[in-house]
């Protein structure tokens, strides 16, 4: 009964935590009688003051808990390291040992404890032109090109600059002279009106065979504008200011660019030909005769980027001892790839990123082993992160409020024995110069430039007179809080399986699967070489891989290193991840081995808590995937793909909830995305679609998407989903405090899109979102909005709405609000009566689906879904709703699903529940379109975003919501109460599987069911940390052979019930088809 795996804040040991009353927790052995009755716990403030300097002592405490038990002594302070011990009694009143101590230790509480500045490296950004003579040396390959000047990055694109387009207009070759502006406002559109047309002397069949320079001088408000030398224009405007170079085309094969060039008054700002393979440029693709536009990413502004390489900062500083403890504390505006004395501390991609004016993380590390007596080094190189994205983007990154060059605030302390404390800040004393990160970016990438790098610049003595002094900045404006979630950083090795030349000197490299992570690269080769390295999910069907730019004005994924000579060398991206599969490595010196590459599995580094496999394969590689694309998603966060987007969609989330919560142990993740939502509400209780987000997305009259304006009931579900689920899975009654009013304003919210008559949903910005991802008809994705098979967008949202007050009254209960308990009951059940009023056929036991012409389709499964689910049929016809929908699948679709990924949550587990468990394994064992095992059959490792393998993406997490059903349905595993307090286990063994076994390490000990077929006979073996009701499938008698410790309850069905104390148990009974009664 001694208590072990001591935690605190869900973490072992936690350092800097910022938790005025952490929560404690513990594991009592599930052996003999595992049963507490009762607990004492005791902190002290060193690890032998408990008996004589005890700080807190609970006293003997008569209860069972051993979850998340909140300190409650003295007020804790600052860098203070706490240490505790927990004892407990079993069912027979004997005490156990104290267990082995253990720590927290707090970060800094208060502002005051600050006194390092935010520094960074120049604040000037480069190819940010307004007086300048661009030439640019080209050849028309297509219709036309577009050359940008004095470009800035608004809007969506490029949206304030000049754009001269060269090339055939109505047959003939012209000049058109055009002007972008962006409004600005609730609007997204950039209008570009033509300042002049200038038709071009030259013969139009010229226009593909002839190399053409255009020159543009440009002065104050003054633009001369030169073909092949002779001046074609000359205009006046002062519409645009100052701004970067670029060229665009709606083509794929527009132009080739054999040279651009840009002075001033004789000096030469920038000039490339390409024949170095270095592409400036944020797209396009290098060929023997220069940058070929717009190859891969048509319709998007390929630009010299407005920014400066990563910055190298560092601080020289001595130590006349060695301190008995260094903590540093770290927070950045951006990435911050921290060394000391040369050993890297944390990883750049750490904390992800936060609303940045509204919170900011910090992390603190033990860095006591790495101070050394005399000279000592700190190195920052600052990556830009979501902080100070460039490229212009679908969710306005680029103007997020607080965007600036990246920033760092680094804080270290030595103590020593005698109780002083020595810190080391960073201030205006470290200084900086540009590192030989030339350009990174979250989305395009990174360029290196090895022969830049200052050779000893992390050593002690390295020369920095020649630097400059950091700038001195404010900052991010947002609180300063501790970084509790586990980190993002590398937590496994990929290595490649096949590498192919589908083009001379052009390799692929396949790793087999796709993976979100960074690349290693190994090369030997001359000085100034430029290796590039493209990484997507998809090959294109010349055996390369498919290049694309997604929403971003940029070609995404893509790595150029140049070498700096002399010898073996390695390099790995540190400002970027990237989810890809296949990697396109050009300008690689001789022929690259398979060892050339290997890749680092890069996300939150959460611990597993589930495990599941069975007899049949197919469904271990659907639970494979599952996981996979789940992991490939967690990046402080669960984004939506780690190759196009990168954002956190909340209805995404939502729908792969119980999965991952079941497969992960998420809580640090999600508590720190959860703090994310409630920075994000608006002052009106809305909470943006993406999560953190900028006020440009997401929001009424912003202008992102305006389908997202407003309330969405399926994604803002995620703001009640995730803490239920939690408070489920973990008895986390805190993250229901901390959300009650974020949700209480959302519901509010929420109410205003629906009609006071009868709760119709009334969001005239939102004509589609409702169930989403659904199989798409012969018709495609128009007919899908044209028809709705899923249903009406009114039937799904109003159930997530029920769905979310319903959630909202049961935290009410919970957390003793009774008065808004039984006011949002009320409005519940008044929600739930119109849409039964509006939906519910009593006749057929089915509910409606409308079209949106309002004519009436036959079935449609997500209407009959959700109201099971929710818990808003009319009493008494649950089972007959379940039985139409178990037909419908069987009998009109060939076992095949036709909902979207909301009903598809929920449909697998509910089959069971209702006695067809053979019609679920059916669905999950499909391999016809659509189907997890479609997706399997045709080479895929993880989830696509849609069945069709056209599918823009294959790495969408929301439909690995089917691993819930191995857990719950074939395992059998559930809690009875939050936190696995009390525990479940009735599986659901299906026609034609075997075996199966799962396991989930709760916070109170591992649950586990493992059950087997084998001649003629059905083994059950369980394993609980708690009281446990099991339900032996024996066909309506007791089991054959039942183990000591299990009490017989009864007969349900086809079900013998028996409970059982904490520990191991195994039972056998006579195999039949298991069918519940319980409905």
């Amino acid at each position: 009964m001694i208590p072990s795996d001591l935690r605190v804040e869900y973490a072992k040991q936690p350092i800097g935590i910022d938790v005025l009353h952490p929560r404690l927790t513990w594991k009592i052995p599930s052996t003999g009688d595992g049963r507490q009755s009762a607990y004492q716990i005791r902190v002290a403030t060193s690890a032998s003051g408990f008996e004589r300097a005890a700080l807190w002592d609970s006293g003997r405490v008569k209860s069972a808990e051993s979850v998340q038990l909140p300190y409650a002594g003295p007020a804790l302070t600052s860098r203070t390291r706490y240490w505790w011990q927990v004892r407990t009694w079993d069912g027979k009143g004997q005490a156990s040992e104290w267990s082995e101590a253990s720590f927290w230790e707090m970060g800094l509480l208060a502002k005051s404890d600050w006194s390092a500045q935010w520094i960074g490296g120049r604040q000037t950004v480069d190819h940010d032109w307004r007086d300048a003579i661009i030439s640019i040396d080209f050849t028309l390959t297509g219709k036309s090109v577009g050359f940008l000047f004095r470009a800035k990055p608004v809007g969506k694109t490029y949206g304030e600059a000049y754009l001269w387009e060269v090339g055939m207009s109505g047959g003939k070759p012209k000049l058109l002279a055009k002007q972008r502006h962006y409004a600005g406002g609730s609007s997204s559109a950039v209008t570009t009106k033509t300042l002049k047309t200038v038709a071009l002397a030259d013969a139009a069949a010229n226009w593909k065979t002839k190399r053409h320079n255009l020159t543009i001088e440009t002065k104050g408000t003054s633009i001369i504008t030169r073909l092949d030398g002779v001046v074609i224009d000359t205009l006046v405007d002062d519409g645009q200011s100052a701004g970067t170079i670029g060229m665009t085309s709606e083509e794929v094969d527009a132009a080739v660019i054999h040279s651009v060039r840009v002075e001033d008054q004789g000096k030469e700002l920038f000039r490339t030909d390409f024949s170095d393979g270095i592409s400036p440029f944020t797209g396009g693709h290098i060929t023997e005769k220069g940058l070929a536009v717009a190859a891969g990413v048509p319709d998007k502004d390929l630009v010299l980027p407005l920014s400066a390489p990563a910055p190298l900062l560092r601080h020289q500083f001595n130590v006349a001892e060695s301190p008995v403890s260094a903590r540093l504390y770290l927070a950045a505006g951006g990435l911050p790839k921290l060394t000391l004395n040369q050993n890297t501390v944390g990883d750049a991609l750490q904390d992800g990123y936060t609303a940045y004016d509204k919170r900011v993380l910090y992390r603190t590390f033990d860095v006591t082993n790495l101070i050394k007596i005399g000279a000592n080094v700190l190195g920052v190189e600052l990556g830009r992160g979501w902080y100070g994205v460039t490229e212009p983007n679908e969710w306005y990154w680029h103007m997020a409020p607080w965007h600036a060059a990246p920033t760092v605030l680094a804080q270290l302390e030595l103590s020593y024995a005698d109780g002083r404390r020595v810190v080391i800040n960073s201030d205006g004393s470290w200084r900086t110069t540009d590192g030989p990160t030339q350009h990174d970016s979250v989305y395009g990438g990174e360029r290196y430039d090895a022969r830049l790098l200052p050779a000893g610049w992390l050593n002690a003595g390295f020369e920095d007179s020649a630097w400059s002094k950091v700038a001195v900045v404010n900052g991010p404006a947002g609180v300063l809080s501790a970084a509790q979630q586990e980190p993002i950083t590398n937590v496994g090795v990929m290595t490649p399986v096949a590498v192919t030349e589908p083009k001379p000197g052009i390799y692929v490299f396949d790793f087999g699967r796709i993976f979100a992570g960074r690349l290693h690269l190994n090369v030997k080769g001359p000085r100034g070489t430029t290796v590039r390295l493209i990484q997507t999910e998809k090959l294109a069907e010349d055996g390369g891989v498919e290049i694309v730019s997604g929403l971003v004005d940029t070609q995404l994924q893509t790595d150029q290193y140049t070498l700096a000579g002399g010898g073996a060398e390695q390099w790995m991206p540190s400002f970027s991840y990237k989810g890809f599969r296949y990697v396109q490595v050009e300008g690689f010196p001789g022929t690259p081995s398979l060892d050339a590459l290997t890749g680092e599995i890069v996300h939150s580094a959460v611990a597993m808590a589930g495990e599941f496999e069975s007899s049949n394969e197919l469904l271990n590689k659907i639970q494979a995937a599952a996981r996979n694309t789940i992991l490939n998603n967690m990046h402080g966060n669960q984004t939506d793909t780690p190759t196009l987007e990168k954002n956190g969609w909340t209805g995404d989330a939502q729908a792969s909830a119980l999965a991952s919560i079941t497969n992960f142990k998420v809580a640090g993740v999600w508590t720190k995305w959860l703090a994310d939502f409630r920075d994000s509400q608006s002052a009106k209780g809305e909470i943006p679609k993406i999560v953190p987000s900028t006020p440009y997305y997401g929001y009424e009259e912003s202008p992102g998407w305006e389908m997202v304006w407003g309330a969405v009931p399926p994604w803002d579900a995620a703001t009640f989903i995730l803490p239920w689920e939690m408070y489920q899975a973990l008895g986390d009654r805190r993250i229901l405090e901390q959300m009650y009013v974020t949700q209480k304003n959302l519901v509010d919210y929420t109410g205003g899109f629906f009609t006071e008559d009868n709760y119709s949903y009334n969001n005239p910005n939102n004509p589609f979102l409702g169930e989403y991802s659904v199989p798409l008809p012969p018709g495609g994705f128009m007919e899908a909005i044209m028809r709705m098979p899923a249903g009406p967008v009114d039937a799904t949202a109003a159930a997530y709405y029920f769905h979310m007050i319903n959630l909202l009254a049961q935290s009410a209960d919970i957390l003793g609000k009774t008065k808004d308990r039984d006011q949002y009951r009320a409005l519940a059940n008044k929600v739930r009566t119109a849409y039964n009023q509006r939906y519910w056929d009593a006749k057929k036991e089915i509910y409606r689906a409308l079209e949106p012409s309002g004519q009436e389709r036959a079935y449609a499964q997500t209407p009959n879904i959700l109201p099971v689910a929710f818990g808003m049929v009319p009493t008494g016809h649950e089972a007959a709703v379940v039985r139409h929908l178990n037909a419908d699948i069987v009998a009109q679709n060939n076992h095949l699903m036709t909902t979207g990924v909301y009903a598809g949550r929920y449909v697998m587990t509910m089959l069971g529940d209702y006695g067809y468990a053979d019609t679920a394994y059916a669905l999950a064992t499909q391999t016809d379109l659509p189907s997890w095992g479609y997706w399997i059959n045709n080479g895929l490792s993880t989830m696509a975003e849609g069945w069709e393998l056209t599918s823009r993406s294959y790495d969408h997490h929301y439909w690995g919501s089917i691993s819930s059903y191995f857990y719950q349905s074939i395992a059998g595993i559930r809690a009875s109460a939050p936190g696995y307090r009390s525990i479940v286990i009735k599986p659901y063994p299906p026609t034609g599987l075997e075996w199966a076994r799962a396991s989930i390490d709760t916070e109170r000990g591992v649950v586990e069911s493992s059950w087997k077929r084998a001649d003629g006979r059905f083994t059950l073996k369980v394993r609980v940390p708690a009281a446990a009701e099991i339900w032996v499938p024996t066909g309506g008698v007791k089991a054959a052979s039942v183990p000591t410790g299990a009490r017989f309850k009864k007969i349900d069905g086809a079900y013998a019930i028996y409970q059982i104390g904490a520990g191991s148990f195994n039972f056998e009974a006579k195999d039949v088809k298991a069918k519940t009664a319980t409905h």
